[in-house]
């Protein structure tokens, strides 16, 4: 079973990293956008899926539990991604809404909780390890991201982008959600391809997918907020 789901995820996360750039590519709105963020939509919901069974499955490591958080926060972001689109047409909040950002909510506490742990039980060891660190920042960066959704859900006047809360937000949120799973699948295979590497590789390898799609969507949101004369405080 475990080998099962194993091939699952890596076959289908593949798939989604691949189809996952057309719809960034493509005309937005065409047919070509819609197929292929659909694909990339139902891949990340079998990556996350089979992320968590596998956590069940697999020894409990540190690398482990923190790629099944990223899991998570991929899919999140991928499916609030999606459903930004119905806002389109003024679509009230649904209970899943509320349970999507829950979820999310919940594991970015977990995640900062047990960073936190990490680095204080190694410290009075006298020891260190970046995971601890790792494990924080994300968790933080989730929680933030899952506090927002729950202010905009209570209060959709003090949405960032008014009116164009849902084109932004559809942007924003498939975007990262590609960024994570680029990372996750950057960190799995990254030992394979440079084994002897220094720790500095590996660190970088966390970091560097986040800050430079970070910049890449930042400029993306900067051109479509002059386009529409949006003026964001």
């Amino acid at each position: 079973m475990k080998t099962f789901f194993l091939i699952t995820h890596i076959a289908v996360g593949f798939l989604a990293l691949a189809v996952g750039l057309v719809p960034m590519l493509s005309k937005k709105g065409s047919r070509l956008h819609n197929v292929t963020g659909l694909i990339y939509y139902w891949s990340m919901v079998v990556v996350a899926v089979s992320a968590v069974v596998l956590v069940f499955l697999s020894p409990v490591t540190d690398g482990r539990l923190f790629l099944t958080g990223i899991a998570v926060f991929s899919f999140y972001l991928c499916f609030t991604g999606r459903r930004s689109l119905k806002q389109r047409n003024n679509e009230p909040v649904r209970w899943y809404d509320w349970g999507i950002s829950g979820l999310m909510a919940a594991t970015a506490g977990a995640m900062v909780s047990y960073g936190l742990y990490h680095l204080s039980s190694l410290w009075l060891e006298g020891k260190f390890e970046s995971i601890g660190v790792l494990f924080i920042v994300f968790g933080f960066f989730a929680g933030s991201n899952a506090r927002y959704d729950f202010k905009r859900y209570r209060s959709p006047d003090t949405a960032k982008y008014g009116k164009r809360e849902w084109f932004f937000m559809h942007i924003v949120r498939m975007c990262g959600s590609y960024i994570a799973t680029f990372t996750a699948f950057a960190l799995v295979n990254i030992r394979y391809v440079f084994p002897d590497s220094p720790a500095v590789v590996y660190i970088a390898t966390w970091i560097l997918p986040g800050v430079i799609g970070g910049m890449i969507i930042s400029r993306v949101v900067r051109f479509y907020l002059v386009k529409f004369k949006i003026s964001v405080q």
